[in-house]
């Protein structure tokens, strides 16, 4: 009987699967804006235009064109402490919202690590007589939480913020950094970090020793042992969340240590208060065996996980639901992506099971961030090659207002994968002509150029390179380019 059900259970799961790809859109990547060093966040405040955050401390405009404006919208530079190019290290400028009433409120929020290495929550105020700048004298900080210090304590910042439906801002610490949480933050009730805070910032604190106040009804208020601002624990490096924009879920994935990804999801009722399970649990799977130290609260676990790939490599970077009107395919389903494989999926629900469907294996791997339109069209940036992509389904192709990137299109094959340094490149040219050739590490940095003639078709190249361990991206370009970069990830071990 029980095997009888397992199968009736695969099969149905199947079935589902297969009716929900027969409605799956054609994903691809369409050119929308460049020039970006290290692009980590992208917002909205309501109107055509998108502001893009840099990791250095620049905030960029772009109009409904993609056309960049000369001036940086907000510049804190001398604020921001970030170690760049660093693969490794994850300190900067890490998360921007607008007030929800903006422009009658004319801030701008910003999640950003500064030069005492701790982490800050602070508004700036938008020149009255200028919309497109920012004033850098005039920030307002509201919270300030402390980071572990050491060189292993540089990663899982977390930093994304958002306004709630409700109107409060919410936003995200990771557990410090190093592996494994050593000291077990994300379950200690006392702090914020490997937490989801909930705040008001339209008014202090009733003593004002705040300069925001804690919502009454935040599931912790006057609860001993747990902070006020607190709403959820258990997180290891919830990098990018989301609220979806008509039903009001929250969409939370959190970066996994060496095994899971995962996606948990909130619904828009919901009284906070949940435990994802971190570091007791990494996805479905218990991860602290013995010695677990659980701050007392029910386990949430998550709709979806994935698991990370034999390249030893996963970094979930959360997305939207889709809520454009361009793509109907599109419509109400979740993207997301991952920032060391470049897959592409979308999460969708078939009467009462979650399904996680890969779309679209991009060339581009190093997807930092999503970007929702106030049209609730998707954007996603390229951490390395400073690109802003527009999220597209080309089988509307009188939808796509920009030319979708050839980049995918050109064949490649790099092995083997991981390597130590050497490693051949199968490449199909389209003409006989010269290829330059550059390796950079994941942070942009170039640390090997040079040409490859090639003719047209197949053609075979090895490379042999000293590289330290890391994650590196080969590119090729023609001489006349006249393509787009063909671009390539591989692990070094």
């Amino acid at each position: 009987m029980k095997n009888t059900t397992i199968l009736a259970l695969c099969l149905l799961l199947f079935s589902s699967a297969k009716a929900q790809q027969n409605n799956l859109p054609q994903l691809r990547l369409a050119l929308f804006a460049d020039g970006f060093d290290a692009p980590m966040d992208i917002a909205n405040c309501g109107d055509s235009r998108l502001f893009v955050a840099e990791r250095l401390g620049k905030i960029w405009i772009l109009d409904s064109s993609g056309s960049k404006l000369p001036e940086p919208f907000l510049d804190i530079t001398d604020k921001v402490f970030t170690v760049y190019p660093n693969q490794y290290d994850e300190r900067g400028l890490l998360g921007i919202a607008f007030h929800p009433s903006y422009p009658d409120s004319p801030y701008i929020y910003v999640n950003y690590i500064g030069h005492d290495s701790n982490s800050h929550v602070s508004r700036f105020t938008v020149n009255p007589n200028n919309p497109n700048k920012a004033m850098s004298h005039s920030q307002y900080m509201l919270l300030t939480v402390q980071q572990p210090k050491g060189p292993e304590y540089v990663n899982h910042k977390a930093g994304c913020l958002k306004f709630g439906p409700d109107g409060y801002l919410y936003g995200t610490f990771g557990d410090g950094g190093s592996a494994g949480d050593p000291l077990n933050n994300a379950q200690n009730p006392r702090i914020l970090l490997g937490k989801m805070f909930r705040i008001d910032v339209n008014k202090p604190s009733d003593d004002n020793t705040k300069r925001y106040s804690v919502p009454s009804d935040n599931p912790f208020v006057n609860v001993p042992q747990f902070k006020d601002e607190i709403w959820a624990t258990g997180l290891r490096n919830p990098w990018r969340f989301s609220f979806d924009k008509e039903t009001g879920a929250l969409w939370l994935p959190d970066v996994g240590q060496d095994k899971w990804e995962e996606i948990n999801l909130v619904a828009a009722n919901s009284k906070g208060g949940k435990n994802f399970g971190w570091s007791c649990y990494e996805g479905n799977h218990n991860y602290k065996v013995n010695g677990c130290d659980y701050n007392g609260l029910p386990y949430t676990f998550p709709i979806v996980e994935y698991a990370h790939s034999n390249v030893n490599c996963a970094s979930i970077t959360g997305g939207y639901v889709y809520r454009g009107s361009r793509f109907s395919k599109m419509q109400g389903k979740y993207f997301y992506c991952d920032y060391c494989t470049g897959k592409f999926s979308t999460v969708v629900r078939s009467n009462q099971t979650w399904l996680n469907l890969f779309l679209l294996q991009s060339t581009e791997s190093a997807f930092a961030t999503f970007g929702e339109a106030t049209d609730g069209e998707l954007y996603v940036a390229d951490n390395v090659e400073g690109i802003i992509y527009h999220l597209v389904d080309s089988s509307d192709v009188e939808k796509i207002a920009t030319p979708v990137t050839t980049a995918e299109n050109i064949h490649l094959k790099l092995y083997p994968n991981p390597n130590h340094g050497s490693f051949t490149v199968d490449f199909v040219a389209l003409a006989n002509e010269t290829y330059h050739i550059s390796i950079e590490n994941i942070s942009g940095r170039v640390l090997a150029t040079g040409q490859r003639t090639a003719v047209k078709g197949n053609n075979r190249w090895v490379f042999n390179n000293r590289l330290d361990k890391g994650i590196y991206v080969l590119h090729i370009q023609n001489s006349r380019g006249t393509l787009a970069t063909v671009k390539e990830k591989f692990i070094v071990d």
